[in-house]
């Protein structure tokens, strides 16, 4: 018997959200098509089905029951598994291939003439280039993904000079009150602090 395609007005398509941020055929895990007269009996078939045959919970179960989303947690680490991963296998690629000579040579970065604001307006759009690329790295071919790297890596570097010319720039009084803010941020150590304003790193500003 011959099917009538044109009874079928209703394609449905099923999407992992948590594998990337867009809906994109590379992402598919199915899709078929039914009549829309259909839709609701299809939607408790695939919630009975997700429930009893593959230890699922339909979202109602999970906002009675799930109080901690601990789903959706469970979900982002596989996504986030996922995309170090391919971080991961870009950069082995990259070692493999080895690295191109423009980027073994790329000068130190140098923060001479710039004031701390310029210096953290960079850094801002570093920053902000970095993460398009974690949000979409299979939009981004390994060179660019390279470069927007080493720019972050770079702005970060000149941030930590503007911030070492600025404490040396500054009175005893101000240098230890200085100090006292920067030991409030528990997030970063004090090895780190006391690299960046007293050791041999960061690069000279020239």
């Amino acid at each position: 018997m011959e099917k009538n395609f044109a009874e079928l007005d209703l394609q449905l398509v099923m999407f992992d959200i948590n594998d990337t941020e867009e809906e994109r055929e590379d992402n598919v895990i199915a899709g078929v098509a039914i009549r829309a007269e259909d839709a609701a009996a299809f939607a408790a078939d695939v919630e009975r089905l997700a429930v009893e045959k593959y230890g699922g919970a339909t979202f109602a179960d999970l906002l009675d029951e799930d109080p901690e989303d601990e789903s959706m947690a469970a979900a982002w680490r596989l996504s986030d598994a996922r995309r170090n991963e391919a971080l991961v296998a870009e950069a082995e690629k990259a070692m493999a291939e080895g690295m191109p000579k423009e980027t073994k040579r790329r000068p130190m970065p140098s923060i001479k003439g710039k004031t701390f604001e310029q210096v953290e307006e960079e850094y801002a759009q570093a920053q902000r280039r970095w993460e398009e690329l974690q949000a979409d790295p299979d939009g981004h071919g390994p060179d660019e993904a390279r470069e927007r790297l080493m720019d972050f890596v770079d702005a970060g570097l000149c941030v930590d000079m503007a911030m070492r010319r600025h404490y040396e720039s500054l009175d005893p009084q101000a240098q230890s009150e200085m100090l006292k803010q920067l030991a409030k941020d528990e997030s970063v150590s004090a090895s780190y602090w006391f690299d960046v304003l007293f050791g041999n790193w960061p690069h000279s500003e020239d």
